[in-house]
């Protein structure tokens, strides 16, 4: 009975000094926590859009589903074979769809299909003369200005660094503002983008192409405001 009780009171020994210390750790957690600080800054760059990006697609109507194939095919390889002359814009086919029409009495009555062709490119002067010779054939479905892969990824390594060092700036002046005599970081998030692109600006101006009697689109190709966002938390040393 007497070593029943005796592992009793060890037990509740035991108990009671692993709650102080839990609860002393508590504590202490606590006190850190009461330091530490979290807040963010941003690092931006306006940079002047460098690639213009464009779709123009051909839609037909037909009798028979060839028919509309045949006029499709047809039209976008000859765009292909237009755009061989201009080196520096990147070409590429786009969607194609064929779907039939039905009158009221749910027979089909002929095909209608459409083709599309997208371009890329970072000379503007190429690629507008491109656009203008399509349009002869095409119609233009969408147009926009953005950054370049390249600059855009040169940028956000200037922009990583711009944002970590305002990071650690800011972090001296709040620990200044709060009477501690330093600071260390406890965590820090880098890369949330912020970015906000601009959408084209439209045809400001034709010039004449004396020699094909073509309008050549002038375009204004707008800026974006790339962005790095820096974010986290730092404790006081008071």
């Amino acid at each position: 009975m007497n070593t029943h009780k005796h592992t009793f009171k060890r037990l509740a020994a035991a108990f009671a000094i692993g709650s102080l210390l839990t609860s002393t750790a508590a504590i202490a957690n606590d006190n850190h926590a009461y330091n530490r600080i979290s807040f963010s800054v941003s690092a931006k760059q306006e940079v002047a859009n460098d690639e213009m990006r464009a779709r123009l697609s051909k839609t037909t109507q037909a009798k028979t589903a060839k028919e509309v194939a045949q006029t499709l095919n047809s039209a976008i390889n000859d765009a292909l074979i237009i755009a061989k002359k201009y080196p520096e814009v990147v070409v590429e086919t786009g969607r194609h769809s064929t779907y039939p029409r039905y009158n009221t009495n749910n027979t089909i009555t002929g095909f209608t299909g459409s083709a599309s062709i997208d371009i890329k490119s970072q000379n503007f002067e190429q690629a507008s003369q491109l656009i203008a010779d399509l349009q002869a054939a095409l119609t233009l479905e969408d147009l926009s200005f953005n950054v370049s892969s390249k600059t855009n990824d040169d940028i956000k390594k200037q922009l990583t660094l711009d944002a970590a060092k305002r990071f650690q700036e800011e972090a001296v002046t709040i620990s200044q503002a709060f009477g501690a005599k330093d600071f260390k970081i406890v965590s820090v998030q880098l890369g949330n983008d912020n970015s906000y692109y601009a959408r084209p600006v439209a045809m400001m101006a034709m010039a004449k192409d004396a020699s094909a009697g073509i309008d050549v689109p002038n375009f204004e190709s707008g800026k974006t405001t790339l962005g790095y966002d820096a974010s986290g938390t730092i404790e006081l040393i008071k």
